[in-house]
């Protein structure tokens, strides 16, 4: 009976399991920042109350310094169970980092907005 775990063992490792999801989970929620990561290589952003929750969002600085022709599509934090997609063009990339505010809708349902600008 060398595989059987002990109870301590399975809380062991059962609480590093669950400790470690959530982590996981938001490190690879982004496909252009870290979204719900305490740190963001660029602009972090909250956005707009919608059913009692908000998402942030990371525009990466490298997006901004050399905004792609087609732009970019960013996921946002997961927060009640989903996340949201945020397309912003290359023009909307530039005028945020010539000083500009931009404001974007997220995908639906029940979209958020998001106040995109330098600080």
């Amino acid at each position: 009976m060398g595989n059987v775990l002990t109870r301590r063992e399975l809380l062991s490792h059962s609480t590093v399991l669950l400790l470690l999801v959530p982590a996981i989970a938001g490190c690879a929620s982004s496909s252009g920042g870290s979204p719900g990561s305490s740190s963001c290589d660029g602009i972090s952003e909250t956005s707009t109350v919608t059913n009692s929750h908000t998402h942030t969002l990371c525009v990466l600085t490298s997006d901004l310094t050399s905004p792609p022709a087609a732009g970019v599509t960013y996921t946002t934090s997961t927060n009640s169970g989903h996340n949201h997609t945020v397309m912003l063009s290359q023009t909307q990339l530039q005028s945020i980092e010539s000083g500009g505010s931009v404001t974007v809708p997220t995908s639906s349902p029940a979209p958020h907005n998001f106040t995109i600008m330098k600080a």
